[in-house]
């Protein structure tokens, strides 16, 4: 049995948690811009999560929690998502081959990029367990799904054994094995300038003020303080990698400013498009934070607490000035 789906798809590297989503959308006639949907569903975020029992203990996030993205992205767009997590291969895997029957696609991951043989620099050579790809067919001769990728342009064959393999992800507070995901769109999708308004307030309320103190600007001013406590090399190695695109321990930091820059040009051209005169301000004030969490990074890479201190208390500062202008 074979089946594929033809999909628009969008390449545009750092952005898996939504590409899935994207061309889905754009299969359903929407058209918003690079890189909005990662900015107002949370990327460019901060997590701080300590677990006494995971490796490392303590654990910072630059970008965003994928349940939450989407959670968050569900209610800017609309549409309604189904998650199956944490069963096992088999019955996931009849599952996600019944729904590509029925013509729809499925979100899979976290992968790990550990078994992508199309990412040869980290193809049984790196783990990286923080990968998403939007499944479009399966070919049971070949055995191998056949799948969008942000990076590739081209339709990806991964293997039925390697699929299975990178799938069986457990990252705490942040996917189960084998996780897929579906989605429900409205009748009616948003505008661009519709997201970005509703999708750039809501960040800023959620950053500002999140329902606990493990995300946004007071999880930053937590860490400031509690950052004197760590004694393990990976909590810091973590701070860094996951401030990079890919989430790759750096050895430049150039890529290292967790989609702030990014952040920075979105607010700018869509202000400049909308005539939004507080966007294009903001942009200013990401673009200055990213600056920073790349001096932040090589501080994390010494272990220079009282730097890495200063630095958190420095882009809190400068993120909620620029939050404050786009709620």
């Amino acid at each position: 049995m074979k089946k594929l789906l033809v999909l628009p798809h969008r390449v545009c590297e750092s952005t898996c948690y939504v590409n899935g989503l994207e061309d889905v959308l754009s299969w359903k006639g929407a058209d918003y811009s690079d890189f909005l949907l990662s900015v107002v569903g949370g990327m460019a975020g901060f997590t701080y999560l300590r677990f006494k029992r995971a490796d490392p203990p303590c654990m910072v996030y630059w970008g965003a929690n994928p349940k939450y993205l989407m959670k968050d992205l569900a209610g800017i767009i609309g549409f309604k998502e189904k998650v199956v997590e944490g069963r096992s291969f088999e019955f996931m895997f009849s599952h996600l081959k019944s729904l590509i029957d029925s013509g729809q696609p499925v979100m899979a991951g976290a992968l790990d990029m550990y078994y992508l043989h199309y990412y040869p620099e980290l193809y049984m050579k790196q783990h990286v367990p923080i990968h998403y790809v939007l499944v479009v067919g399966y070919d049971d001769e070949e055995q191998t799904v056949l799948v969008h990728d942000c990076s590739h342009r081209e339709v990806q064959k991964i293997p039925y054994d390697e699929f299975e393999k990178s799938l069986n992800v457990n990252v705490p507070g942040m996917s189960k094995k084998n996780t897929i995901r579906t989605f429900a769109l409205p009748e009616k999708l948003p505008s661009e300038f519709e997201v970005a308004k509703k999708g750039f307030a809501f960040k800023a309320e959620r950053f500002l003020n999140p329902p606990v103190k493990l995300f946004g600007i007071p999880a930053m001013r937590k860490l400031a303080k509690e950052i004197y406590d760590w004694d393990d090399k990976k909590c810091f190695e973590h701070m860094a990698t996951y401030a990079t695109a890919p989430p790759l321990l750096p050895t430049s930091f150039e890529n290292s400013h967790r989609m702030r820059w990014w952040q920075a040009e979105v607010l700018n051209a869509l202000g400049k498009k909308y005539k939004v005169k507080d966007w294009v301000d903001a942009s200013m004030f990401f673009r200055e934070s990213g600056t920073k969490i790349m001096r932040l990074c090589e501080a994390a890479l010494r272990q220079d607490k009282e730097t890495i201190s200063k630095m958190l208390l420095e882009i809190a500062e400068i993120e909620e000035r620029g939050y404050k202008l786009l709620k």
